[in-house]
């Protein structure tokens, strides 16, 4: 009588054990299901997700200067000298001190070209540009120079243009298309002689103009397909500029 209460007490034990191990087991093989269906659907979230954020990253120019990831920077300067440019046109009214490039004389119409020579299309960026006083500074592109003069594009902060960003064409001897290619009114509270972040891209025959990471004016024109970047100052304008860079669109 004895043993077979022993036996029957180890008998129990032992179905106890196997209903432990099974129910471990259900427990592990809902774990390992439960963890790929949460998976699965992370991942199929995670797949939806995506193709918005890559969607929403080719929306603006780039940031600051107006890059994407796939951009190459083709030249850039901190205007430490100025052995990278050359003046064009006008008289040489330009300097650099402590590393910013200034216009030094009270009344000067020039032009100053980067030497890099660049492909067709590129953005080019200015992060620094302040007009101190005068009617405004002009971020030039596709500039050639054509013997003592230049052709080109201009995209222009023109306060003496009824205080309007503007973008003009120089044709033959530099001379100025009568009507800007466009231009737009500074919205409210634009403070011209702040510093600015201005950047312009040129693809194709399309020309966009930021300022401070925001898109300002639209121009469209096929005359020009290639040429430098550069900078133009007119009349009595004192502006200064730092940190020079193109980088491919």
């Amino acid at each position: 009588m004895t043993v077979n209460k022993v036996y029957l007490k180890k008998s129990e034990a032992g179905q106890g054990f196997l209903e432990y191990a099974v129910i471990l087991a259900l427990l592990v093989l809902i774990s390992v299901f439960g963890a790929r269906a949460i998976g699965n659907k992370s991942a199929d979230n995670l797949s939806k997700l995506l193709p918005a954020f890559n969607q929403s990253s080719t929306d603006s120019p780039g940031g600051s200067g107006g890059q994407s990831p796939e951009s190459v920077l083709l030249t850039s300067d901190e205007f430490d000298n100025l052995d990278d440019w050359k003046k064009i046109n006008g008289p040489n009214c330009w300097k650099t001190v402590g590393g910013i490039l200034q216009v030094t004389k009270g009344k000067c119409t020039s032009v100053l070209l980067n030497q890099t020579t660049l492909p067709d299309d590129y953005l080019v960026n200015m992060s620094m540009a302040q007009l101190l006083s005068g009617e405004g500074y002009g971020l030039m592109f596709r500039l050639n120079k054509e013997n003592e003069s230049f052709t080109g594009y201009s995209f222009q902060v023109d306060s003496g243009y009824g205080n309007q960003f503007v973008f003009r064409r120089y044709d033959k001897n530099g001379t100025e298309l009568g009507e800007p290619l466009a231009s737009a009114s500074f919205p409210a509270g634009f403070d011209v002689n702040a510093a600015h972040d201005v950047s312009v891209s040129v693809a194709g025959n399309t020309y966009i103009a930021y300022v401070d990471g925001v898109q300002v004016l639209t121009a469209v024109d096929d005359t020009y397909s290639s040429g430098g970047a550069g900078l133009r100052t007119w009349g009595e304008s004192q502006s200064q500029f730092d940190g020079f860079s193109v980088t491919t669109p």
